[in-house]
């Protein structure tokens, strides 16, 4: 693919007639063309939603494919189709769309979820049509009930109407154009769209994040409605944003230049440690005899209280999420992850930034009493506790 044009896949699932459509272009903001497609010879034939764009020097296509409908599928064809889809695509995220009285098997919905997890595919869980009938909740709880039974260990958080999952997923209501009951007089505004963007954007890595942003570069209606929440997540000051999307001929790659985000390797945490975030990743490991720190070692803390920062240096790239994960936990507030540059040496370094100072100083002394001395832990119940005395 030429430097000079880029494409983004969102695949967008759900029954016919529930707004899929109708939300691409409010996502959009503009009509994208349909075609139909078949993207190998074991996929069925999928309609995609597509639109181009430039940007500076760069043409950005984005690619929305609507899959077939699935009823009436068994769960090995739903996975094996998802697993073809996730791999010619590679896409953003997944968008679920339901609406209030529509049909959706929620067998088929959790193995779709189940398929993107397990392909790090974000996925979006949205009641659309909400001002379409009164069991818009029950559609939310419905999607709340899946994820709850599919990850238990994670606590959701709730933000602007947004239930959160992690950077697994999230649960939302939305109405993409406006609602107009003639029978009763009433008239609904559309709702929603741009805090499903926001939502989507900040659970994402920053290549994917980066490139959903350029999906919705003609959207003005998200850059100006969300700059408040959009400053905060670029980390870049609220006037300096404003003064870029107003000014700036091509203010998107302004923004993504911007030097406080322009890093590969940043991690900006959803939540904070408190939150119940985080648990699905850390406890993948938890039954297992491998230390996520066995190959981690901390090698600098700055002198100057000011900086709030740690260095490490990883031995291997393979337990760097959970690493970064466990960061989380116990308090970060930004974590940079590169290479060393030191030659012959495949090692990793991560800078790690916490908002609290006692923090910091315990993760140090921790780190350092681990260093000094041979130990062991594991996680227990009380019960468990008091009848082992020995273990205290």
């Amino acid at each position: 693919m030429s430097k000079n044009f880029e494409q983004s896949n969102i695949l967008i699932c759900g029954s016919p007639r529930v707004g899929k459509s109708t939300l691409i272009n409010a996502i959009c903001r503009k009509q994208l063309s349909k075609s139909y497609s078949s993207l190998s010879s074991s996929t069925k034939t999928i309609d995609r939603y597509s639109s181009q764009s430039v940007i500076g020097q760069i043409t950005h296509e984005t690619n929305f494919w609507d899959t077939p409908g699935i009823e009436s599928w068994k769960e090995n064809d739903v996975r094996v189709y998802m697993a073809s889809l996730i791999e010619t695509t590679n896409p953003l995220c997944m968008i679920y769309c339901a609406s209030p009285g529509s049909f959706a098997i929620l067998e088929h919905v959790a193995w779709m979820v189940s398929e993107c997890h397990r392909n790090n595919i974000f996925c979006a869980l949205v009641c659309t049509h909400m001002w379409m009938g009164r069991n818009r909740q029950n559609v939310v709880d419905e999607f709340c009930k899946i994820l709850n039974t599919l990850y238990p260990q994670i606590t959701p958080t709730k933000e602007d109407g947004i239930i959160y999952y992690d950077r697994i997923a999230l649960v939302t209501m939305i109405n993409s154009t406006e609602h107009v009951d003639e029978d009763f007089g009433v008239v609904k505004p559309p709702l929603g769209v741009d805090e499903l963007i926001f939502g989507i954007a900040k659970c994402l890595k920053r290549d994917f994040m980066v490139a959903w942003f350029r999906t919705v570069s003609e959207n003005k209606s998200f850059w100006t409605t969300m700059s408040s929440k959009l400053s905060n997540l670029l980390k870049i000051p609220y006037e300096k944003f404003n003064n870029l999307i107003e000014h700036a001929d091509n203010f998107l790659d302004s923004l993504l230049g911007f030097p406080a985000f322009d890093d590969d390797y940043t991690i900006f945490p959803i939540q904070s440690r408190n939150s119940g975030g985080y648990n699905a990743e850390l406890s993948s490991n938890k039954d297992s005899n491998e230390s996520i720190f066995y190959d981690a070692e901390i090698i600098d803390m700055p002198s100057t209280s000011k900086s709030k920062i740690l260095f490490f240096t990883l031995k291997s790239k393979d337990m760097m999420q959970q690493f970064n994960a466990a960061l989380v936990q116990l308090g970060a507030r930004e974590i940079r992850n590169r290479p060393s540059n030191e030659p012959d040496q495949d090692q990793y370094l991560i800078e790690v930034k916490f908002e609290d100072e006692n923090n910091l100083k315990a993760v140090h002394d921790f780190w350092q009493v681990m260093n000094q001395t041979e130990a062991t832990c594991k996680m227990v119940d009380n019960s468990y506790a008091s009848s082992n005395d020995d273990v205290l």
